[in-house]
């Protein structure tokens, strides 16, 4: 699961990343809150999700199984590697 915080940290050494703090970068590291999030915006499978840095896809993980499109917008690009 994207949204763990066992994946974040493996994913985020791995690749030699760190938040960058100037960005407002966060990462979610709770499943069950990622899903809820998605679930309270009442996406359907006519819905297009326009996500603002998606970072490491805790939210998207979600969206995906919802929405008939999901946009993923990053300007972070150690993040987009």
């Amino acid at each position: 699961m994207i949204s763990s915080k066992k994946y974040v940290d493996e994913t985020l050494k791995a690749n030699n990343l760190i938040a960058n703090k100037a960005l407002g970068q966060n990462f979610l590291v709770e499943g069950e809150i990622a899903k809820e999030i998605v679930l309270s915006a009442n996406i359907t499978d006519q819905t297009c999700v326009i996500e603002i840095g998606p970072g490491l896809g805790a939210l998207t993980e979600f969206a995906l199984e919802k929405a008939k499109v999901v946009k993923c917008f990053e300007i972070d690009s150690n993040m987009v590697k």
